[in-house]
């Protein structure tokens, strides 16, 4: 074709096409609020494109270092970002709602299809029978209770309703955060009690002369701003290195070095770099005389040099247990020590694995050690959560009741299966319970959950440790039903009604995940953006509005004018996210438009009139200075821990003094990180030196991939075959050892449960670790195994493979990594 016949046939091709301008939040990739261009032709998407909200209408950037460094850039979508309209257009989708007909469980019963006031009226009538029968904490909706929340939007009017503590992502670094440094997230997002915010801002990253990644893998764990700053950072000078078990991403694009680590050692590893800290004086005595408290750091450096046990944790002694090099780990603790702004970022892989809590905490107090928790360039090492934002968005106003009923928070965010299954052994007197609370994380004082009801409206199922005991839990329940995307999704298999459910970024304008409202703020990475995310186009076949369902259930219950007073009267479905925007968004933004404080003026917004607005929904302003952790209270002179002694406390002085097991925790912690923990003579479940390696010799660790969130995406054809290759990785030495070959399909087994994958076979990975993929469904084949009661899983799904056992530590991680053994299946 000829150049104009080129350009023609693109223009034929936008001939009468719209613009929406939406974000793709699911859960799975926090930290991200991409803002994706969506053309509309003939009712639906047809094309998603870049930002074009920095040059208006034009997607490029060449706007130069300065406008970059203060955030002015485009929020350009990863690979799902613009694979999510094949979802709108899936063959398998859900799209009317649908009754189970026998029991629930994979491979039993199948789905008929009924009306929408059949569904509606049967789920009032189980909802009404639960709650009669079994009070308070019978009914989890399965979106995510959290943060001592729950995001059951009921729950206040209805007086039964399940909260939880903790959290998913931030699980493996809580621990440290509270007990060390003195911050709790609940405080700072969610009561606006604290001010410590622990978080960074991208463009922080600039001020880095050393980037640590530790177990993270920046470039695919990470979306949005973070990574993109962090490939700056890298072009402009800064060292990166990067130390996990596996040859990722981050370390074939960023890395200057690569430390291969065992997976579940990044303690012996920290020990050994505090040693040469201490012991060649490299830490920043400024910092540490006037926020460390000075009687802890003492109690650890004597344990971290041998003092208290006659044991220097030296490189040397580091080597053997962690397999790096002593030179290497003491080269990089003098590198380390002598950087003047460091980002040593330990992630999820570290610290979301049995005793992982220990990795995170020593990552932060070697961060305090050098005074790079708390100063430009540096971060505080956990999860990295939380930044001041710069400018305010519209306040929407439902109009609803003030609550009837506060949700009792009941057990940890990362104990349902264990909820489920103590309970039937709790019921059967089987279980005391005392055992029953320490197992689930009750809080001391809060009724028992008895769940009999799950609502779901995700893959919640398939996503976390220990499939098979997880299905088996909400196999149990007296009712479940909940809205989900495709016929067979996992999940759907253990529902009694499902309902189509809506793909919220494009086809209603309902609440994303977490309850935000779709004026979107900015990710924590950078807080100076904000868009609307408007509907585009009209859902298929019966989907409808989840408000629009929640809204009629409340009627039904006798609450509708409680829930939701202003769209009460809204009858019809068609008419719905109409009236959503006309009564709801439309005039918080004009309310907002006001700046009746003259805030927005400060900071140089000039709010367009709302159909203006509408045409390109993004409101950004330049960021003078970024973010750095805790920022806010250190410039004004406040110490921003919050800690009993107002100072960062490497031996937790709340740890020293209580009985952590009669607490949420219900386990045990030591007050400072240990490579031998004090109440339990095992090693780590799930790492090399547990007596379980001789039957499952292999560390296995559960990476994110850059085609999945959690499972969604699992079957789209666009992130699929040539695209996405799921296998188990394996290294040449343990493959050869097994006689495997690349491509040969493997049995993976663990104490929890068998799985097939086709076997990887790189030197990408070390010898003694497997890896698979998180993020694939459970599908079970004609192969049966006493550990799974549904069948072999045929799709190579992680989490079938781990456990989820804490005690007698702390409970709360989301654990994700395991021991297993892999084997070749002969014949195939």
């Amino acid at each position: 074709m000829s150049r104009e016949e080129i350009v023609k046939d693109l223009s034929d091709r936008h001939e009468g096409v719209h613009y929406c301008y939406t974000t793709c939040v699911n859960n799975g990739c926090w930290d991200a609020s991409c803002i994706l261009k969506c053309g509309i032709k003939d009712d639906k998407v047809v094309t998603i494109e870049a930002d074009d909200s920095v040059n208006a209408n034009d997607a490029r950037e060449d706007i130069g270092d300065d406008a970059i460094k203060k955030g002015m850039i485009q929020l350009r979508a990863c690979p799902m970002g613009h694979a999510w309209r094949q979802e709108l257009y899936a063959e398998d989708r859900v799209l009317y709602p649908m009754k189970r007909v026998g029991a629930k469980g994979a491979g039993n019963g199948h789905f008929e299809r009924i009306s929408w006031d059949e569904a509606i009226s049967t789920i009032i009538s189980k909802m009404k029978g639960i709650q009669d029968k079994y009070g308070q904490a019978s009914i989890f909706y399965c979106q995510y209770g959290a943060f001592e929340r729950s995001d059951f939007p009921l729950a206040p009017w209805m007086d039964t309703g399940v909260a939880c503590w903790g959290d998913h992502s931030t699980s493996g670094s809580a621990p440290g955060e509270k007990f060390h440094l003195g911050v709790d997230l609940v405080d700072v997002m969610f009561k606006g009690t604290s001010q410590s915010f622990p978080g960074f801002e991208a463009p922080d990253l600039l001020n880095s002369d050393l980037i640590i990644l530790w177990g993270l893998d920046m470039l695919v764990g990470w979306f949005g701003t973070v990574p993109y700053y962090c490939k700056l950072a890298q072009e402009k000078g800064a060292k990166v290195i990067v130390v996990d078990p596996r040859y990722t991403v981050s370390a074939e694009v960023l890395a200057d070095q690569w430390i291969p680590i065992r997976p579940g050692t990044d303690v012996a590893a920290e020990l050994a770099i505090a040693y040469v800290l201490y012991t060649e004086d490299l830490y920043d005595h400024d910092f540490v005389n006037t926020y460390v408290e000075p009687e802890g750091f003492e109690k650890w450096r004597k344990y971290v040099v041998g003092e208290e046990d006659g044991e220097a944790k030296t490189p040397e002694w580091a080597e053997p247990l962690c397999g790096i090099p002593a030179d290497t780990l003491r080269e990089l603790a003098r590198l380390y020590g002598n950087a003047k702004a460091v980002h040593l970022q330990c992630h999820y892989s570290v610290g979301k694995r049995n005793r992982g809590e220990y990795g995170t905490t020593a990552a932060m107090l070697l961060q305090a050690m050098t005074g790079n928790i708390a100063r430009p360039g540096g971060c505080e090492s956990g999860c990295s959560l939380t930044t001041v934002p710069h400018l305010t968005t519209p306040m929407l106003d439902w109009g609803r009741a003030a609550a009837d009923f506060a949700t009792p928070v009941v057990m940890n965010n990362n104990k349902l299966t264990e909820t489920l299954y103590c309970r039937q052994k709790f019921d059967k007197g089987e279980m005391s319970e005392d055992e029953f609370r320490h197992r689930i994380g009750n809080p001391p004082g809060s009724i028992l959950p008895n769940i009999r009801m799950m609502i779901m409206d995700n893959n919640y199922v398939n996503n976390q440790h220990d499939v098979n005991k997880r299905m088996e839990g909400f196999a149990s329940t007296d009712f479940n039903w909940g809205w989900q995307w495709h016929m067979g999704q996992p999940s759907s298999e253990f529902l009694d009604i499902m309902l189509p459910a809506p793909i919220h970024q494009f086809e209603t304008l309902d609440t994303y995940f977490f309850g935000q409202e779709r004026y979107f703020l900015g990710p924590s990475g950078m807080r100076n953006y904000f868009v609307f995310c408007n509907k585009g186009v009209n859902p298929p076949g019966e989907v409808r509005a989840k408000e629009w369902v929640w809204t009629q259930i409340a009627k039904g219950l006798g609450i509708g004018e409680k829930y939701n007073p202003k769209l009460i009267d809204v009858d019809d479905y068609k008419d719905w996210d109409q009236a959503v925007l006309d009564r709801i968004y439309k005039p918080a933004y004009e309310e907002w438009a006001k700046d009746s404080d003259g805030y927005l003026a400060s900071i140089g917004i000039k709010p367009r009139p709302w159909d203006e607005f509408l045409k390109c929904p993004v409101e950004r302003v330049p960021i003078d200075e970024p973010f750095y952790p805790f920022k806010n209270l250190i410039e004004l002179g406040y110490s921003p821990f919050m800690t009993p002694s107002n100072k960062v406390e490497f031996s937790s002085s709340f740890l020293e003094n209580m009985d952590l097991t009669e607490t949420r925790w219900r386990g045990h912690m030591d007050s400072y990180p240990k490579w031998n923990v004090s109440y339990d003579d095992n090693p780590v479940y799930d790492g090399y030196y547990h007596p379980d390696t001789k039957e499952y010799p292999l560390s296995l660790v559960t990476p994110v991939t850059p085609y999945r969130q959690h499972s969604a995406n699992d079957q789209n054809y666009w992130l699929r075959g040539d695209c996405y290759r799921h296998a188990v990785w394996i290294s040449p030495a343990d493959a050869q050892a097994r006689g495997i070959v690349d491509g040969d399909q493997c049995l993976i087994e663990s104490k929890t449960g068998v799985v097939k994958a086709p076997a990887y076979v790189t030197e990408k990975i070390i010898p003694g670790t497997a890896a698979i993929h998180h993020g694939t469904w459970f599908k079970p084949g004609k192969d049966s195994d006493p550990r799974d009661p549904y069948g072999v899983d045929e799709n190579g799904n992680c989490n079938m493979l781990l456990d989820d056992i804490h005690l007698p530590h702390a409970v709360g991680a989301l654990l994700t990594a395991g021991l297993v053994q892999v084997s070749k299946i002969e014949g195939r």
